[in-house]
């Protein structure tokens, strides 16, 4: 029956492990682990990983006739008991992490579990020369005079768990506090039974299934999360789009065609084309959740370019030096801030300027580079107000960057011009 009961619990332990090991490999995918919450809740499942390989040699030695195995359950007890001070401490930072405690609360928070988890960490260590908290006999594992102290330890802490739970429950909504409530008395009841009744590995089973409990809260968050970007996403193109397409702007490239017509039959005709191809570029970007090659994103940009040097002719240069365009970019990132540099940059000069788009490639960005010797936008602000839809389009083109390939926008402007640089990390943008 003894021998059953030992085999029972290596298997558990065992099987702990492999449970353990899932919600290390979902959040290692998709770079999940860069969210400091998901770096909390991954330091809990090493550690319990760890912690189950320091209770395993207890359950596979019952007895240490040997000094060898004296030795391994001493130090395997004391990777067990060192280990659960960090499962505790990574569960203290992912409730202050989820909670959003900030300021005092948090170094009070962040100091009471160092402390709580500190001296748990220390009597690990050093329990196998005090026998403090255990100590190895012949007859294998055996419990110290302060054992109490390393069950007293963790309940102290789940129930602080659960009083900031209380105290911030107005932040949470009811599927969360059920959620946290699970993985608060799940590892709480568990260390309890195995404190009354040594023969059962329970507190390992209770802490697995609680990371497992915080793994579907974690996706769940995680898919709400996403849902939540995507409609964003959605409503920024849609804001983008109209954005762009301003009845001014059709109204007047209408007008400079109809000139042509007249005047320039050919030219006409070339107008006309990069017209609806202009139109036809705008309305797909609505149907384009990932990013687009750079070429096409330049080609849009062109048609645009195009159609304001069919209206102002010499006043308005356009010089193109692309070195690089094997690179993915956001759709509708480069006509708003060309014409930002139209509008209120080159248009504000009595001559007019030039636009330079430039595209490069660093060892770690491809980089893009909108540059004109326009007015500048605090110069242009005397002219006319630069519009909500510029503001709306230029911050879109920010938060679309940062979002679809990790990038980033920059924008230095002075009476001497506006230089916009956009840079994507090639782990982002990556090459075609």
């Amino acid at each position: 029956m003894v021998d059953n009961l030992r085999y029972a619990n290596i298997a558990l332990d065992l099987f702990c492990i492999v449970l353990s090991i899932l919600p290390i490999v979902y959040l290692l995918s998709n770079r999940r682990y860069q969210r400091k919450l998901n770096q909390c809740f991954f330091g809990v499942c090493i550690s319990n990983i760890l912690m189950i390989l320091g209770d395993l040699p207890d359950w596979i030695f019952p007895t240490a006739p040997q000094p060898s195995v004296k030795v391994l359950l001493s130090a395997a007890s004391a990777l067990y008991y060192a280990a659960s001070a960090f499962v505790l401490y990574f569960f203290i930072l992912y409730i202050v992490e989820y909670l959003q405690i900030a300021g005092r609360a948090q170094y009070i928070c962040l100091l009471y579990a160092l402390a709580l988890c500190g001296v748990q960490f220390v009597f690990a260590l050093t329990s196998p020369f005090t026998g403090a908290f255990y100590f190895v006999t012949d007859d294998g594992y055996q419990r110290g005079h302060l054992f109490w102290l390393s069950q007293a330890i963790p309940l102290v802490c789940y129930l602080s768990f659960m009083v900031l739970v209380i105290l911030y429950r107005k932040k949470l909504l009811m599927r969360e506090i059920v959620f946290f409530l699970i993985y608060i008395f799940l590892p709480l009841g568990s260390g309890a039974t195995q404190l009354a009744m040594r023969g059962i590995a329970l507190v390992n089973a209770g802490v697995t299934i609680a990371t497992l409990v915080i793994l579907m809260n974690v996706q769940f968050e995680h898919e709400m999360t996403l849902k939540e970007q995507e409609k964003e996403l959605t409503e920024q193109k849609i804001d983008l789009m109209l954005s762009q397409i301003q009845p001014h702007f059709l109204y007047n490239s209408l007008a400079a065609i109809h000139h042509l017509c007249e005047s320039d039959p050919e030219s006409a005709r070339k107008a006309i084309k990069r017209f609806s191809e202009f139109l036809r570029g705008n309305m797909d970007s609505l149907k384009k959740r990932e990013p687009i090659a750079f070429k096409a994103e330049l080609n849009h940009a062109a048609n645009y370019l195009y159609l304001e040097q069919q209206r102002f002719g010499e006043k308005l240069q356009v010089i193109y030096q692309i070195k690089a365009e094997d690179f993915l970019i956001p759709p509708l990132t480069l006509q708003p801030l060309v014409e930002n540099a139209v509008q209120h940059g080159i248009l504000n000069r009595r001559h007019g300027g030039t636009i330079i788009i430039r595209a490069e490639e660093t060892a770690e960005y491809a980089v893009v580079t909108i540059a004109d010797n326009g007015v500048g936008m605090e110069k242009a602000r005397e002219f006319a107000p630069l519009g909500e839809h510029t503001h709306i389009g230029i911050a879109n083109v920010r938060s679309r960057l940062e979002e679809m390939v990790d990038g980033s926008l920059e924008i230095v402007s002075s009476s001497q011009g506006t230089t916009a640089t956009i840079r994507i990390p090639w782990e982002g943008g990556g090459h075609i």
